[in-house]
């Protein structure tokens, strides 16, 4: 039964990723709109109170370390990732109800540091996660499917984070996953997600053929056998048009 779980959980972890020779529509040009008009850092009144809702919303909001709070969203927002993305709102809400990350490692922690504002845009703050905790609960897979406990501990290596917020201190753009030393940890070189599913021993193909041929047999067969399971790409029409890059999934990652 776990090899044919294991099987289906691969396809769908990697629905909708890598199209190579797909394009998007073309989308506005992403400029940014600075809700300050001087760069300004960690220690200024403005600098300090982003990085204070960034840490909210990493611990209480973001689907991840504790179930996602929508309002907390905007509805232009982006997810991306090394593996996963972009992901829109919707889609990126309804994949971390499905994992339940924070169910599957209860004492999950990212124990993030090193926070600070980009000097090139006032509204995006940078820290770094190292995730820690014990993968003692299923990881949801979606349409009832899950991936039991193995009890390991996660020793996550550091993973660069970063939250841009629109002009109501709603998250825009959430990217995660982007390794500062693959050679720490146990999660084998890999952050957010895909780390703790490399260490729960749940199959995940890394970006090359076969990861493209897993896409393709999802793409094509599984999402239609079992239609709840969660995108790990937003279909392109429904990427807000801010989000102005085409790669898709790997793509450019690989």
């Amino acid at each position: 039964m776990l090899p044919l779980l294991a099987g289906i959980a691969s396809a769908f972890l990697v629905s909708g990723g890598s199209q190579r020779g797909h394009s998007l529509s073309p989308r506005a040009s992403f400029a940014r709109s600075p809700l300050m008009q001087e760069p300004v850092g960690a220690s200024s009144p403005q600098g300090a109170a982003l990085i204070e809702r960034a840490r909210e919303f990493i611990h209480s909001g973001s689907g991840f370390y504790s179930p996602a709070d929508a309002a907390m969203f905007s509805e232009e927002f982006v997810f991306r990732g090394p593996y996963i993305g972009p992901l829109n709102k919707v889609d990126y809400i309804h994949v971390m109800n499905t994992f339940k990350i924070y169910e599957a490692v209860p004492d999950i922690s990212p124990n993030a540091f090193g926070f600070c504002i980009d000097p090139t845009d006032c509204n995006r703050v940078w820290f770094i996660v190292r995730n820690s905790g014990t993968i003692t609960g299923s990881i949801g897979l979606g349409n009832g499917l899950s991936f039991p406990p193995n009890g390991k501990k996660l020793q996550g290596c550091p993973e660069t984070f970063s939250i841009t917020f629109d002009s109501e201190k709603k998250v825009k753009l959430l990217t995660v996953g982007y390794v500062a030393d693959r050679f720490e940890g146990n999660t084998q070189g890999t952050g957010a997600a895909v780390g703790i599913f490399k260490v729960a021993g749940l199959p995940f193909p890394p970006p090359g053929p076969l990861y493209a041929l897993v896409t393709g047999f999802s793409n094509r067969v599984m999402k239609r056998i079992l239609p709840d399971l969660p995108k790990t790409v937003s279909d392109p029409e429904d990427i807000p048009r801010w989000w102005p890059h085409s790669e898709r999934g790997t793509e450019g990652y690989e």
